[in-house]
């Protein structure tokens, strides 16, 4: 993101089972990092489309072997928004698709309207989405959600990891992000160190936590609650990489979030 590139959703009809370029500028996610997705299923979507392009969920579900936890998860984080762009709408037609699909295996016949639709369905709201991509793709594909925040974040001159990176060592700054990867190794001196990481839509920040600053705000990094956070302290340089040593850490106010 911080180069330009655009990272694409993963879809049924176009991802590789890894990540892989389209265009110039732009990495289309693959579906093996879908949580849960099976190797037989990936085989069975990918053998599947090589025959011919997938025309509907109900085509895709019929044509494939993906069962219905796993095809859950494909509408959940978006591989199917192609072939239906409601995911809530979707997730209430998998189970009569696969009767379906069910009935045709066994040479039964099924009645069964295939343009079913509900138009008073709405489809999950924008942060329901994020929070479902995150889950089964461990990574953000759209905006990040620290993007809502940027305006009024440069308005109380709060910084991005991006603006960190042309700041020299020893100056003094806040920057805030979402809470990655905390953890609190033994030291050989018994004295309490934390180290987490911010992450915000152009990257990461390494942030270190020492036991004074911990046993004043460790309950934000380790306790339950799980928005994002403000650090406050010394940016600290050694080589190419960038730590922020803390000295202060609130939560970030869940509302406001625009300008």
């Amino acid at each position: 993101r911080r180069r330009g590139i655009r990272l694409l959703p993963p879809d049924v009809g176009l991802s590789a089972g890894d990540f892989s370029v389209e265009g110039e500028k732009a990495i289309r996610v693959g579906l093996k990092q879908i949580k849960g997705l099976s190797r037989e299923s990936l085989d069975s979507i990918l053998a599947a489309r090589a025959q011919r392009p997938y025309a509907s969920a109900l085509d895709f579900v019929m044509r494939t072997s993906v069962p219905l936890d796993e095809l859950e998860n494909l509408a959940r984080c978006g591989a199917l928004d192609s072939l239906c762009p409601n995911r809530r709408f979707l997730l209430g037609r998998i189970s009569p698709y696969l009767e379906k699909r069910r009935a045709r295996q066994n040479g039964e016949t099924l009645l069964f309207s295939a343009a079913a639709n509900a138009p008073d369905c709405l489809d999950f709201n924008r942060d329901e989405k994020r929070s479902w991509e995150y889950r089964l793709l461990g990574l953000y594909v759209g905006e990040h959600p620290m993007a809502d925040w940027r305006c009024r974040l440069q308005n109380r001159g709060i910084l991005s990891s991006l603006d960190l990176q042309d700041l020299q060592s020893g100056t003094q700054v806040t920057a805030a992000g979402l809470l990655l990867y905390p953890h609190r190794p033994p030291t050989r001196s018994g004295r309490i160190t934390v180290f987490f990481s911010l992450e915000d839509e152009y990257g990461i920040t390494d942030v270190t936590m020492f036991e004074d600053v911990y046993m004043q705000y460790g309950s934000y990094i380790f306790g339950p609650q799980n928005g994002p956070l403000l650090v406050s302290g010394r940016l600290q340089r050694r080589g190419e990489g960038t730590t922020l040593l803390a000295a202060h850490v609130s939560p970030l106010l869940s509302r406001g979030r625009s300008c």
